[in-house]
């Protein structure tokens, strides 16, 4: 480019172009459309070699984010320039035969506070006119307006796209009850913002229990921790602050998490993680831990996402707990806190059908002996204590993989699975000798078993069976078990 070609535009030039760049950065809406159109209009007044628009982000310094012509090579303004556009004035360099090239640059201005800037170049024997940076400065509040009124519009689009994915993230954690499929479903949901490996832990009585995981988390499912003071402490404070813990492991805090976030044997040098507490008002009712993840900490932004879907995580959680707990109390004699007849044919049709695959099945049926006798003589109060002291026995005596339940009054069954007749009547005697020797004597137990035949094709019909060897029990002269044959 040589002087020659480049001629002072006039006065109104400069402010028809102006005018023209009001009206295009008003229509704008865009980032890509609209640097462009900055560099465009400049240009019809103010030819360069080149142009370079920086706007302010999270980092003091400016990022470039548009540019046009050949690389500058090194740092286009210095710090000292830098600071003489954030307090409102223009750059002006290159006047000098030692300047390699002239430079001009105007920040970009809204409400007096510098968001961005606009810089540009061109050989230093065709230096910049005073004219040439007031027009800068004109152009620079012109699109310093634009520019934060187009971030704004950004803003509010990425929080509408936002609003729409949580809320189709609180339908689809709503959409369940059963606790397996939601913990489920925040883990894989919290996977895909931070693409790290995620563990759920859900809080039972002062201890951590991990419920559900994604992303190859180690921690086996079903481990648990005790929620140490440290840690207690620190969800804590998170939840009174609503913020996130984002912190290096070697933090003493984050150490009394270590268990969240390594599984046994991990090495925890530079390892880092974050805690987003799940919580009700005050009270945590779990924790989405991520990590560990390597020399670098998982991005904020993805953890802050984690941080917006956490309170519909957590209602999801309680709601799906309390609905487990109401269904247990609907399916559990509050009395004796043993399974209720509901629950035992529900369990003892399961079984049967399994059995009638191949699977040995024994139903066993207790009877107190001359109970309403037991409830005349010792009052009321001691026979439903008597039925809670059995219903124990039970509990201790029946392995696991079975079920024991209340039938009804004062009648108790238990379900054997993979059982023989012999095992039946094993356990039986266990429970009978167990109860003699839990009253000395005072109140005894009959039982009566049966085991699944293939000439039977409804639970009800083991039912009958067991209760006929019941019914021979107690003919027999009770406390004794008796096993159909």
């Amino acid at each position: 480019m040589s002087g020659n070609l480049i001629t002072a535009a006039s006065m109104a030039e400069r402010y028809a172009v102006l005018l023209d760049l009001a009206n295009v950065l008003s229509s704008a809406q865009a980032p890509e459309r609209l640097y462009p159109a900055i560099h465009a209009h400049v240009a019809r007044v103010v030819p360069t070699t080149s142009f370079h628009i920086l706007v302010v982000g999270g980092s003091p310094t400016p990022a470039e984010v548009f540019a046009f012509g050949p690389p500058s090579g090194d740092a286009l303004l210095s710090t000292a320039e830098m600071e003489q556009l954030a307090q409102g004035d223009f750059v002006v360099r290159g006047s000098s035969p030692l300047e390699p090239r002239a430079v001009i640059a105007a920040p970009l201005v809204r409400k007096a506070k510098m968001v961005g800037c606009l810089a540009a170049t061109r050989p230093s024997d065709q230096p910049f006119e005073p004219a040439d940076a007031h027009f800068l400065l004109a152009v620079g509040r012109l699109a310093g307006v634009a520019l934060y009124n187009l971030w704004l519009y950004g803003e509010a689009r990425e929080r509408s796209r936002d609003a729409a994915r949580f809320e189709a993230v609180a339908r689809e954690l709503g959409a369940s009850l059963d606790l397996g499929a939601v913990v489920e479903r925040i883990a894989e949901r919290a996977h895909e913002q931070v693409e790290k490996p995620i563990v759920i832990w859900v809080v039972d009585d002062q201890r951590l229990r991990a419920v559900a995981s994604a992303g190859g988390a180690a921690v086996r499912i079903g481990a648990e921790t005790a929620l140490s003071p440290a840690l207690s402490k620190l969800l804590d404070d998170d939840v009174r602050r609503a913020r996130i813990t984002l912190a290096k492991r070697a933090n003493v805090a984050m150490a009394a998490a270590a268990p969240l976030m390594l599984p046994p044997g991990s090495a925890s040098g530079g390892e880092f993680g974050a805690l987003v507490p799940l919580s009700l008002g005050e009270r945590i009712v779990g924790i989405i831990a991520v990590g560990p993840c390597g020399e670098s900490p998982p991005d904020p932004g993805s953890v802050q996402l984690i941080e917006r879907m956490a309170p519909h995580a957590a209602s999801a959680i309680e709601n799906a707990r309390l609905h487990a707990e109401v269904r247990r109390l609907s399916l559990t004699d509050p009395l004796v806190r043993l399974p209720n007849r509901r629950q035992l044919d529900a369990y003892l049709a399961r079984e049967f059908a399994a059995a009638q695959r191949g699977r040995p099945l024994c139903l066993v049926l207790f009877d107190l002996d001359r109970f309403k006798h037991y409830n005349d003589t010792y009052g009321h109060h001691e026979g439903d204590l008597a039925l809670i002291r059995f219903a124990e026995v039970l509990r201790r005596e029946t392995r696991a993989m079975n079920l024991s339940a209340r039938y009804g009054g004062e009648e108790f069954a238990a379900v054997l699975s993979d059982t023989s007749t012999d095992g039946a009547r094993s356990y039986a005697e266990r429970v009978r000798e167990r109860m003699f020797a839990e009253f000395d004597g005072r109140l005894t137990v009959s039982a009566g078993a049966a085991a699944y035949t293939e000439s039977m094709s409804m639970p009800a019909e083991l039912i009958i069976a067991a209760d006929r060897a019941l019914y021979r029990a107690k003919i027999e002269g009770r406390n004794r078990v008796h096993v159909e044959s």
